[in-house]
């Protein structure tokens, strides 16, 4: 077969995946990839722990299961927990604020599978830090190539990527802390698959759109727990016509996990977002920072302010929230986002407390947003993420700015102090600036061949230390 239909063509596909990245040793990676991984690990332990300090974070800590001989942190809570509980509370902490990484031609968010269960076994003896990261390393890959061989099908044909495909990622993840062989591997993989959550797009501003994230972690923990017991899925879900990637896209031709000419990491396409919210409102964000950065403050209060953009972005972020609106909703409006940042300069995690989300001021200016599609923006994206800004006052002219890459974008990546300083301002409210900058260091600096559990036990006790 040629590998362009469905079929025996997809597990080919499958067992090559499992094969490259199965033994992936760190000589084999370039020292950015390494480097950039490292950093999306500490921006997700940074976003769990702001996610804990939320009313919608998980209360159940400790209660499911006890922890056994290797427990896993909550990061953010006090003492460790049973691996299940933890992967499925630090899954759905990741995702309260929308804060997390993503990858534009996946269309999902990779670390919401990978990390939550790479660090739920991460005490296993023997894990060195780099056996961390590189098992970090092959769930990103795995997630990102299944989610960008149905991009945007998947989307389209009603699911929610995030749910489907992150499962595989933690299932891999989890699978090579496991010390499974290839067969476990892709037993795991197949479990994962036939096991995932049939989450929809129409619920992603619903209250309980981050229980996906909890979920699709937990089922890829359990499959290659499973995997490791000896009970893995069968070939069959990979198989055609109606195997896991027809499904899912309602297509018959698809890409290929590997496509033709492609030998890069798609790790290496992974953005870094600067402040929370969904990540389709933060070119209008930006195009306003831009204009205060070099106009100054506001000349006038704004009556109205016109965002124009691709349509994705209007499907997703478009519509205004109100004093009722759960906290996905807040964080996933294009206009609540530019309101925060018309008020505060840019949207913080604090600007989603309880006592400061539904700020009515900020709603009252949401509603005075408008956001419209463009289609020669739709043109461009997802090749570019265009977004234009116009602001009005009561007097005086217009200003107006645009942009053509979010700053995060791999366009425009963050540094290593920008990514720095957004985990301070997400764990210096629960532990000082000091000591985030601390918990900063003991990762980012972590030498490879030192015991994971030894890093994240340091972590969790630094974390729970500050709080009673």
């Amino acid at each position: 077969m040629t590998g362009t239909r469905g079929g025996p063509a997809n597990l080919g596909d499958v067992r090559r995946l499992v094969h490259r990245f199965a033994r992936l040793r760190a000589e084999e990676v370039p020292p950015r990839v390494l480097r950039k991984i490292t950093l999306c690990l500490l921006d997700a332990l940074g976003n769990m722990v702001s996610g804990s300090t939320l009313p919608e974070a998980c209360r159940e800590g400790g209660t499911l299961e006890e922890p056994g001989p290797r427990g896993a942190y909550v990061f953010g809570r006090r003492r460790p927990v049973a691996p299940l509980t933890a992967v499925f509370s630090n899954a759905v902490h990741l995702d309260l604020l929308e804060s997390q990484d993503g990858h534009r031609r996946a269309g999902l968010h990779p670390c919401e599978g990978a990390i939550p269960a790479a660090l739920a076994l991460a005490g296993e003896e023997g894990r060195s830090f780099q056996d961390l990261l590189l098992s970090i390393l092959g769930g990103y890959e795995v997630t990102l190539r299944f989610g960008r061989t149905l991009f945007p099908y998947a989307a389209r044909a009603g699911f929610y990527p995030d749910g489907v495909f992150c499962p595989l990622g933690a299932a891999f993840s989890a699978g090579r802390l496991l010390s499974l062989d290839e067969k476990g591997l892709k037993g795991a993989l197949a479990a994962a698959a036939f096991s995932a959550p049939l989450s929809l797009r129409q619920g992603v501003r619903g209250p309980a759109k981050a229980l996906i994230a909890g979920i699709g972690a937990e089922v890829g923990l359990r499959s290659a727990l499973w995997a490791k017991a000896g009970w893995v899925g069968g070939d069959g879900v990979f198989e055609g016509p109606t195997g896991f990637l027809e499904v899912l896209s309602g297509q018959t031709r698809l890409g290929r996990l590997f496509p033709p000419g492609r030998s890069g990491w798609e790790t290496d396409q992974v953005y870094l977002k600067p402040y929370p919210g969904g990540r389709h409102a933060h070119g209008p964000v930006d195009a306003i920072r831009q204009l205060l950065r070099k106009r100054g403050p506001l000349p006038a209060p704004v009556t109205a302010v016109e965002v124009t953009t691709y349509s994705a972005a209007v499907a997703f972020t478009g519509s205004p929230p109100d004093r009722f609106s759960p906290l996905a909703e807040l964080t996933q409006s294009t206009p609540y986002l530019v309101a925060l940042t018309l008020r505060e300069g840019a949207p913080r995690p604090g600007d989603f407390a309880p006592g400061s989300r539904h700020d009515p001021a900020v709603l009252r200016l949401s509603r005075r947003v408008k956001v419209r599609s463009d289609s020669a923006m739709d043109r461009q994206y997802p090749d570019t993420t265009p977004a234009r800004v116009t602001l009005r006052f009561r007097s005086g002219p217009p200003w107006v700015a645009e942009v053509t890459h979010r700053w995060g974008d791999p366009e425009d990546p963050l540094s290593v102090e920008a990514v720095r300083d957004k985990f301070v301002r997400s764990v210096g409210p629960r532990t000082g600036e000091r000591q985030a900058l601390k918990i900063w260091e003991r990762v980012f600096r972590a030498r490879p061949r030192e015991p994971a559990g030894s890093v994240l036990n340091d972590v969790g006790e630094w974390l729970g230390s500050v709080r009673g």
